[in-house]
């Protein structure tokens, strides 16, 4: 009896050992990185060269992308003696495999369905910096590319170290990409596309949003249990928004900072907005108290004129130009006829109150006026166009505001493209620094405060007397005179080839389409960018047209000031 429990505990054990040691194999061998092709065997490729089959592919996309609402996403341009080309390929993957490879060089002309499908709010484009291939498709095909989703900002919530898509995929799918520089830098503008183009671009759209799946399942799995219970659904993706909508189109930045990163988990995705409230780096003021205090303006008879801040109203007072009406609001009438009445629509716009919140998302906490139309134009349009009119000066909560300025430049480079303006970086600027001027008066300064430090080698004072001299070829040696003439010597001129980007641009408008064409260019912008959800009441595209429309019709406007913006009617 003891010799067969004996046995039976022998047998036991062995099966168990060998049941482990199988276990562990299998766990090794899930580990082990495997090559992208094993894994991805059931990808269905679509190259699209046509609008029709665009129309297909898109359909068919929208259908795969229900349950998940994103799409992997990506882009491939050629490059030309170091010039991008406009955006050859979009590539656009759903979680079940199914990738269209949008070839737009052959198409021609962005589709109407795509374009809708890149602009819907609902549907994440997931990837690493889609915001960036964003941009160039803005620039490109006049796309305002909306909810990208860069993965890392999910990894870093997950506890992951954020890497490319190479490393993200190593790490969350347990494969290795072929990142080859000869295929990523191939031409793919060509005829036909090669069977490894195809694959590499493919995978890249497909690897991301299989990415984006494990990472959303990991966010999900530290939702606490009761949450978890209380899902009607029970399932992460009924919760996507709780996820993702804090970092939609918000490019990432690699922060190395220990601790830091790990104190941040623990405070959720509500981080991200309050952090860059708090960010001191940001070069704009914000205000934290009321901007609008809806004064009121009234004309001598009592009419509205218009609503204005206290500081306004009351220099109206102390220039003895008007009374108080009322405390409460705060009510002041001239004493004399103004220029104009509020006439129309665009005069019922300055009779609004308006709302201290952010005209995009409806914060309320703190603001930064936005100019819709840059100051480096609007500076630059006549009075007419600017007098007394604040239509374009709205509220923007801080990261609607960094946002908005990212996405302006898109508008900015494509007219620099096309009035031939490039912008400041590209000209070097005003000023240029003269490379012998600056080596004199750094030698001249050497040599008057270190000398006095007893810091200064001796065969590094006689070289620095040297540069002087020969500078200086009338002096026979080094005095104080000289010295100080020398550190103070002008080392930037004047760049006699320096063109303003912001006055070619409005050149070229004045002396075509006119000003009113470029002012309702960035007012399109704004709108199509921003998607604000909080405009003031009668805010309009067409308003320093329709004011201009009023001033004409009572006799204001000569044909001078029709010259002026670049037209010759209205």
């Amino acid at each position: 009896m003891e010799t067969s429990t004996k046995y039976g505990l022998c047998v036991t054990s062995a099966a168990l050992a060998v049941g482990c040691t199988v276990s562990y194999i299998i766990y090794k061998q899930k580990q082990k990185p495997r090559d992208v092709k094993e894994c991805f065997d059931n990808l269905v490729i679509k190259t699209i060269t046509d609008e029709e089959s665009c129309k297909e592919a898109v359909d068919e996309l929208r259908r795969r992308c229900q349950r998940h609402r994103a799409l992997g996403f990506d882009c491939e341009w050629v490059t030309e003696k170091g010039k991008r080309q406009p955006v050859a390929l979009i590539q656009l993957s759903s979680f079940d495999g199914y990738c269209a490879l949008i070839r737009l060089n052959k198409i021609k002309a962005m589709p109407e369905c795509l374009k809708e499908l890149l602009e819907d709010v609902n549907v994440y484009k997931v990837g690493v910096a889609p915001a960036d291939d964003g941009k160039y498709l803005l620039i490109d095909y006049c796309v305002v590319i909306k909810s990208t989703l860069d993965l890392r900002h999910l990894a870093e919530r997950a506890g992951i170290e954020a890497g490319g898509l190479a490393a993200l995929a190593s790490k969350l799918l347990g494969v290795v990409m072929d990142k080859s520089w000869r295929i990523r830098c191939s031409d793919w503008e060509a005829q036909e596309l090669s069977e490894k183009q195809l694959k590499y671009a493919a995978l890249d759209a497909y690897v991301a949003i299989r990415i984006f799946a494990v990472l959303v399942e990991k966010l999900g799995r530290k939702r606490s249990v009761l949450t978890w219970l209380y899902s009607a659904k029970n399932s992460v993706w009924s919760h996507l928004d709780e996820y993702c909508s804090a970092f939609a189109d918000l490019g990432f930045k690699n922060r190395r900072i220990g601790s830091k990163t790990h104190k941040s988990k623990e405070k959720g995705l509500k981080v991200n907005k309050d952090a860059l409230l708090l960010s001191k780096r940001y070069p704009y003021s914000t205000m934290g108290k009321p901007l609008y205090n809806n004064c009121y303006l009234e004309a001598p008879d009592g009419e509205l004129l218009c609503t204005c801040d206290r500081k306004k109203a009351m220099w109206y007072v102390s220039k003895t130009t008007a009374d108080i009406i009322k405390e409460d609001p705060l009510t002041v009438r001239l004493r004399f006829e103004p220029s104009g009445r509020s006439v129309g629509a665009v005069g019922r716009y300055y009779q609004l109150e308006k709302e201290n919140k952010c005209v995009v998302c409806g914060d309320t906490r703190t603001f930064i006026r936005k100019n819709v139309v840059p100051r480096e134009y609007r500076k630059l349009f006549p009075d007419i166009m600017k007098d007394h009119s604040s239509h374009d000066v709205v509220l923007l909560c801080v990261s609607c505001h960094q946002l908005s300025n990212i996405r302006d430049q898109a508008v900015r480079e494509r007219l620099a493209a096309l009035c031939d303006a490039p912008l400041g970086i590209a000209q070097r600027g005003k000023q240029l620094e003269d490379m012998t001027s600056k080596k004199i008066r750094s030698a001249a300064r050497a040599l008057l405060y270190q000398s006095q430090r007893h810091i200064l080698p001796e065969p590094r004072r006689k070289e620095l007397e040297d540069v002087l001299l020969q500078h200086y070829p009338d002096q026979d040696e080094i005095t104080e005179e000289l010295l100080q003439n020398a550190a103070n010597l002008q080392t930037t001129v004047e760049n006699t080839e320096f063109e303003s980007h912001g006055e070619k641009v409005v050149d070229y408008f004045l002396n075509g389409e006119g000003l009113l064409r470029l002012e309702e260019m960035w007012r399109e912008h704004f709108l199509a960018s921003m998607d604000p959800r909080h405009m003031p009441e009668l805010w309009s595209i067409k308003h320093t047209e329709e004011r201009l429309r009023v001033k004409l019709d009572e006799g204001r406007l000569t044909q001078e000031h029709l010259k002026s913006i670049g037209l010759t009617g209205l």
